[in-house]
């Protein structure tokens, strides 16, 4: 049984970033967790945590963490993009900020 694991290269500020989509399998189970513990709404904490322990790896320097990402940046791009990417939504070639024309 093959699985379609999900991977997309991303650039936020100058960094470039490869997410690994966990499965679909590993999701279901996150969000099962998630909901449980924030009832019935998914926990941002917990989510981006998740996040960046198991889906975000820098192409270069260490990797990045709730407590070391920029609050900006934070707000603007990985509070939209973790559950998007887990969700199978993130658009490809993301971008932040988006260059001119796109």
């Amino acid at each position: 049984m093959e699985l379609n694991i999900l991977k997309a290269n991303i650039e936020v500020n100058g960094k470039k970033y490869t997410l690994q989509h966990p499965g679909n399998r590993e999701w279901i189970r996150l969000k099962k967790t998630l909901y449980k513990l924030s009832d019935d709404s998914i926990s941002m904490e917990e989510i981006l945590d998740y996040f960046f322990e198991n889906c975000l790896f820098p192409e270069q320097g260490e990797k990045i963490t709730l407590d070391t990402v920029p609050l900006r940046e934070l707000e603007e791009v990985w509070s939209i993009v973790a559950p998007k990417f887990l969700g199978g939504n993130l658009e490809a070639g993301y971008k932040y900020p988006a260059t001119k024309g796109r």
